[in-house]
């Protein structure tokens, strides 16, 4: 809603009280403020008046005009290129020295030849939007009325010295969508008077019932009114009534157009206004559509209406959308003498309803569809008839013709100061509440000490106590209420599940990976891919009004939206891509939805491990078991091992690099790299990924890595190379080093794994370093060699080892 402060000054006295000011208190009660801007913004324009206009004599598109602006100044030489300049017109000029809108100054110059002391000017140089320009004067310079004074300051003319502000309005403030609603809000806000124009209506003897009929055949229209105002004169309205039109987002059109559009911005009533002569029948028959009617609008559209569609119609032919917009066959033209003017009250889901179907959405669609004040509906027409017989020289038939079957129950709450204090924390007095509703307009008894407010009929959007106690709240002032601290014993912190996850977040950032956030919606078949534990596959989640299949299923794992991302970055060519996120995975299982927290991750590319000597390695799935085991070992989970996977289990994944993650013997996760024939099918690089299920984690004992002082005897190492079946993990290798080993063992370490040539077909070798220590002495070979030689054994036993020669 675009509110012009010279149109509101006339209901409240706001001669004290700058509009930027005015703007930041209507703010902080409540109604956000948009922008405040001045509606015109130019200097030193001047009426002036045409006496001469001679064509340039070096420029086909140029003219060269004598203009009188008054003054000192008299009668100056313009060049102008606006086709509709003419003698003996009115104009507004821009003399030397003014600044126009965007900083843009007036110099006396010469062009082609022939000196301009100035410039003529349109309506969009002085900052009107071209779209609020009267069409008459969209492509060329205004043309001031007849009595315009020469000289004159061309914006107080124009009636453009206003500022708007412009309210940011939610649903249910319609009351706001009109002139008087801001008017009692700006007065209940500043505690001012308000005061409004007395609508006094001069009618002709003929009666307007004999001119037309009115009924309703359909409950969506429950009450129509209706005035006949013959032999009026159109012509362009006068430029006070145009200019709040244009302060109000709406461009001029006819007398009798804009004195319906200036009664809607002030009442908040829409109006519509009939070419009478054009109705047929000379009655109007308000009715539901017939699915298939068709009608063109006022746009030269035509439109195929719908059952349940609210028409005028004049008996049989539609003549007008109801609430929406006219038909183009009784439009009010130049030739128009005798005007029927509409006023009602529609069903407002009925409205609604049909300008979205249609794409028709008017200012007078909006109002309808956030509610209409039903006391405003008489009012409004004779508002319009009273104009129109001032701005129109018309002739008002005496009467309304209506059809009213409304019955409005009026609104009554009962509250106290107590209840308001009790919910708001304030302390107000029975007076202060008092204060409260008078300052609204609302009217009240006080009975002891409760208050039985009567809530006017212009604020629909009140109907409970709560909302009398907002009310109350934003008017005796958000800042004035007190604050204070909640008295509470609870103690703030991180629970265990919360620092787990931190944990895992700086980890996995400190490792250089990049957090995404993916959505939580995907298609069927992606909520099936890349379970990272088979055993918890839950019945999928499916939305009951998806936005499309794609987005039709809540996901059981996130690694197919992190190949999403990997592939929209690859598509891009950033081919270096680790990234990793922390979020939930839906399922149900007997009728109950499940939610799961994982911590998942996808790299593909390169990774640089010395910048300086820009040694650079290709991400394998080392790397991608690297990032599982910091988060791992950071969370306190020591024990994790890494077994096969289970192909048909895990068929997403490379066969063959891809590992199952356990801590202390518990599933918890997946590694691996993804099968290269869905990496064909999306299109990506080699990719590795894993996940690891959050709450599996949380669930499992956590250990701390225990102290040990630094060794001050030296350690030795044996490296050894087994030849093996090819079958046999290097991790049970390791498991049975550990085992046979005494406490002298302190790390073991596997550090190369060979097939080819030199050894066995069917056999590999595999290189493991063991680091011995003794911390009370220093370690010798004769105190090694049993426990060195028992590994051995174990290994020869366990798995057919043979050390390698």
């Amino acid at each position: 809603m675009l509110v012009s402060v010279n149109w509101l000054s006339q209901y409240i006295d706001l001669s004290d009280i700058d509009p930027k000011d005015l703007a930041e208190k209507i703010t902080r009660t409540g109604i956000e403020v948009e922008s405040v801007n001045v509606l015109a913004d130019a200097t030193n324009v001047v009426i002036g008046y045409v006496e001469e206009r001679v064509q340039h004599p070096n420029a086909d598109k140029l003219s060269v005009c004598q203009v009188n602006v008054g003054g000192e100044d008299g009668v100056v030489q313009i060049v102008c290129g606006a086709k509709n300049v003419a003698a003996g017109q009115k104009i507004i000029v821009a003399k030397p020295g003014a600044v126009l809108p965007g900083n843009f100054k007036i110099k006396k110059s010469k062009l082609r030849g022939e000196e301009s002391n100035g410039m003529c000017c349109s309506l969009k140089e002085l900052g009107i939007e071209q779209k609020l320009v009267p069409q008459a004067y969209a492509d060329g310079i205004f043309i001031c009325a007849d009595d315009a004074p020469v000289g004159m300051d061309a914006l107080e003319y124009l009636k453009f010295h206003d500022t708007v502000i412009e309210l940011g309005l939610t649903p249910n403030r319609m009351d706001c969508l009109s002139m008087y609603g801001v008017a009692y809000e700006v007065a209940a806000i500043l505690s001012r008077d308000v005061k409004f124009d007395e609508v006094i209506v001069e009618e002709v003897a003929e009666a307007a019932k004999d001119l037309i009929k009115v009924r309703s055949k359909t409950e969506k229209a429950p009450m129509y009114l209706s005035r006949v105002v013959k032999n009026v004169e159109i012509k362009e309205s006068p430029q006070w009534l145009q200019a709040r039109l244009i302060a109000a987002g709406m461009r001029p059109k006819n007398n009798v157009v804009d004195i319906t559009n200036y009664v809607m911005l002030e009442m908040g009533q829409p109006l519509h206004a009939f070419d009478y002569d054009t109705i047929a029948s000379k009655e109007i028959v308000v009715r539901e559509a017939i699915a298939g009617e068709t009608m063109k609008t006022l746009d030269g559209q035509d439109r195929e209406l719908a059952e349940g569609d609210i028409i005028i119609t004049d008996g049989q032919t539609p003549i007008a959308i109801a609430g929406v917009m006219g038909g183009a066959a009784t439009e009010v033209t130049d030739n128009t003498t005798n005007v029927l003017l509409e006023s009602a009250l529609f069903d407002r889901l009925s409205v609604r309803k049909t300008s979205t179907r249609l794409g028709l959405r008017s200012e007078s669609s909006a109002r309808f569809e956030k509610g209409i004040d039903a006391k405003r509906t008489e009012l409004a027409i004779n508002r319009a008839a009273q104009l129109l017989a001032e701005l129109a020289n018309g002739q008002v038939c005496a009467g309304i013709v209506a059809h009213d079957e409304l019955t409005v129950e009026p609104v009554s709450i009962e509250i106290t100061a107590a209840k308001i204090n009790s919910v708001l924390g304030t302390n107000m007095s029975n007076e202060e509440v008092a204060n409260v509703w008078t300052r609204l307009n609302f009217t009240y008894d006080l009975n002891g000490d409760v208050f039985t407010v009567h809530v006017p009929s212009r604020r629909l959007d009140i109907t409970i106590v709560e909302d009398l106690i907002e009310e109350a709240g934003r008017i005796y002032g958000y800042d004035n209420i007190p604050t204070t601290l909640p008295s509470t014993d609870i103690k703030g912190g991180y629970k265990p599940i919360q620092l787990m996850r931190n944990k895992a977040h700086q980890t996995l950032m400190a490792c250089g990976l990049t957090q995404v956030i993916t959505y939580s919606l995907t298609s069927a078949e992606k909520a099936e891919q890349f379970l990272s534990i088979p055993a918890n596959k839950k019945e999928l989640v499916k939305l009951a009004m998806p936005m499309s299949e794609d987005r039709s299923h809540l996901r059981q794992s996130t690694i197919p939206q992190l190949l999403e991302v990997v592939r929209y970055n690859n598509a891009r060519t950033i081919d270096t891509v680790a990234i990793y996120e922390i979020g939930k995975v839906y399922g149900q299982a007997n009728g109950e939805y499940t939610e799961e927290t994982k911590i998942s991750g996808a790299v593909t590319g390169q990774i640089i491990t010395n910048k300086w000597q820009a040694k650079v390695e290709k991400v394998d799935f080392y790397v991608a078991k690297g990032y599982v085991d910091a988060v791992l070992t950071e969370m306190g989970h020591l024990n994790v091992t890494y077994r096969p996977v289970v192909a048909d289990e895990y068929k997403e994944f490379h066969p063959g690099r891809t590992a199952m993650v356990y801590v202390n013997d518990i599933l918890v996760g997946v590694v691996g790299q993804v099968h290269p024939e869905l990496q064909r099918e999306l299109d990506l690089h080699e990719t590795y990924v894993f996940e690891l299920s959050l709450d599996v984690l949380f669930a499992l004992e956590t250990s701390k890595p225990a102290y040990a002082m630094v060794p001050k005897h030296p350690g030795m190492t044996r490296d050894i190379a087994l030849v093996v079946d090819r079958e046999v993990l290097a991790d049970d290798l390791v498991q049975t080093i550990k085992k046979a080993a005494n406490k002298l063992l302190q790390t073991v370490e596997v550090f190369d794994i060979y097939e080819g040539k030199g050894v066995e077909e069917g056999k590999k070798s595999v290189a493991i370093s063991l680091y011995y220590l003794d911390r009370e002495k220093t370690l010798t070979d004769e105190d090694l060699q049993p426990t060195h030689q028992k590994v051995l054994n174990a290994l020869t036993k366990e798995h057919d080892a043979v050390l390698r020669g």
